[in-house]
């Protein structure tokens, strides 16, 4: 089963959170707490959240932090 990071970026740093979720647990991961100051989104208000294929380092969705 292919597996999901959640990754938190701006113009000048980058987290993880070394997740290992089903892309359906990760997309409601952001729509849960985007917009909210759980773990990094408070960080990198304006910046991007991205989910992450664990196997393959590929991006497969990305939004803006709000």
């Amino acid at each position: 089963m292919t597996t999901y990071n959640i990754y938190f970026n701006d113009s000048e740093n980058a987290n993880d959170k070394g997740f290992e979720l089903s892309l359906e647990e990760a997309k409601n991961y952001i729509k849960q707490y985007n917009g909210t100051s759980e773990s990094y989104f408070a960080d990198y208000k304006n910046g991007t959240v991205s989910i992450v294929d664990n196997e393959t380092g590929e991006t497969v969705y990305e939004e803006e932090i709000f």
